[in-house]
């Protein structure tokens, strides 16, 4: 018989305690210790994991693994593509056998939509633990894709699915948990979503991936901070990170990695969400400019997403504030990285933005992570609150459109950045030039 004990778990951190309290000592938070009924620890293990810690434990020298040719490297076998090009370019190579790769993304931005494609092209299992199967259905049915790859199991239960993969007799190459957020373990303690639950799941979908040699995407969502809901734990179990993004009204969809095992962190994958479902974007259809004269409280600029350029465009509009405390609202722009900008055009510029409301923001939807576009940000900045284009001319006099790209110091120097050449290259092909000055006060005149 097991013997049952009452532990309080706090829903923030995770910590458990043997008494109630108002303050959790682990993160402070407050109100936040929930009381549940726990196993004791001598008897929470199953039989199946006891049995497997008490096998005997082997030391294995990596020199003579290599030896015996047992540490290949990377190979058609190990690795395969997901016939999704810009998700391959995320990847690496493609998907690797038994790798867990954790999927977030804000709702309704178009997660399920993109692994449901994932699974149609290669086929795999989808454990629904948020919808019934008759919607996945509809959904198949809505992007054309071929519902015979597609093996659902409605769940909610990490011991279900380990179950049900135990007895089945097929192999599946990747497996989709959705969402690991309503998942739930029975020797866990706390409630679904709960800290101790979301880290006790994704441990055992981690070894279920291993054991079974299939990759699996766990979906993640998201708080209003833009963080993967649950503890930071479960970013560092998981072999790769991987974030979909994009503004939900608009058509771009972007995703990027945090963090892989098996490949690059710098590369991004572009998608543009259709009515059947989405698309992949190549370089040269990435255009989020209208070529045609400078306007007021606008700048261009070319940022590097991965190895690809990609021209941007970003707004300002400066206006005088009412308020006592002026408005700041970036959107795509760092908050602090924006604040710094203010305080440099108020120091190098002279513009006195402490009584002015300022907001900035950049075209597609598009998050601007490199300070590349700190000149561009500046330039908008003043062209708004002087309520007039910022031309731009060549060596000859003539008129061109230009392109800001500089990294923007304290003291105002402009510095240059990593790729120029690629830069300039990009932004020639649409008939524009970049703009090179040292320092940002050279905007006055």
């Amino acid at each position: 018989m097991k013997n049952k004990e009452t532990v309080f778990v706090c829903s923030n951190c995770g910590n458990e305690f043997g008494k109630w309290a108002g303050q959790c000592s682990g993160c402070g938070e407050w109100n936040s210790l929930k009381e549940v009924k726990s196993f004791s620890s001598s008897s929470s293990l199953s039989s199946k994991r006891k049995r497997v810690l008490g096998e005997k434990l082997e030391v294995r020298n990596l020199g003579k693994m290599d030896n015996e040719n047992l540490l290949k490297p990377v190979n058609n076998n190990s690795v395969f593509s997901t016939t999704i090009g810009e998700f391959d370019r995320v990847l690496g190579k493609g998907i690797v056998q038994g790798s867990a790769v954790l999927f977030a993304g804000e709702p309704g931005i178009g997660k399920s939509t993109l692994l449901t494609q994932l699974i149609g092209k290669i086929g795999g299992l989808y454990v629904a633990g948020e919808e019934s199967a008759e919607q996945i259905g509809l959904r198949v049915k809505r992007l054309g894709l071929n519902a015979n790859n597609f093996d659902v199991l409605g769940t909610n239960s990490i011991d279900e699915l380990e179950e049900f993969l135990d007895r089945t007799q097929k192999l599946y190459k990747i497996a989709v948990v959705d969402s690991i957020q309503v998942m739930n373990c029975e020797n866990a303690t706390g409630v679904i979503g709960s800290v101790s639950q979301i880290k006790e799941s994704t441990f055992r979908l981690i070894q279920m991936a291993k054991k079974k040699g299939m990759a699996i995407f766990i979906v993640g969502h998201v708080t209003k901070d833009g963080d993967i809901a649950g503890p930071k734990l479960l970013e560092h179990m998981v072999d790769t990170v991987l974030y979909f993004e994009g503004e939900k009204n608009g058509d771009l969809r972007i995703l990027r990695t945090s963090k892989n095992r098996f490949g690059p962190t710098d590369e991004v994958g572009v998608f543009k969400m259709e009515e059947k479902g989405l698309r992949e974007i190549k370089s040269e259809e990435i255009n989020l400019i209208e070529n045609g004269e400078n306007k007021i409280g606008s700048a261009v600029t070319v940022v590097m997403e991965g190895t690809r350029p990609m021209i941007l465009e970003i707004q300002a509009l400066v206006v005088e504030s009412f308020a006592p405390m002026p408005k700041r609202i970036f959107s795509g722009i760092d908050y602090n990285r924006g604040q710094l900008m203010i305080a440099i055009a108020q120091k190098s510029l002279g513009v006195p933005l402490y009584k002015y409301d300022v907001f900035l923001s950049v075209t597609g939807g598009v998050k601007i992570e490199e300070t590349a576009a700190d000149l561009a940000v500046l330039v908008a900045i003043w062209s708004s609150y002087k309520s007039t284009p910022t031309p731009s001319f060549d060596k000859e006099g003539r008129k061109t459109l230009p392109v800001w790209v500089g990294e923007v110091s304290l003291l105002g120097e402009v510095r240059k950045v990593r790729n120029l050449e690629k830069r300039k290259k990009e932004a020639e092909s649409l008939g524009r030039k970049l703009v090179e000055i040292r320092n940002v006060s050279e905007l006055k005149t």
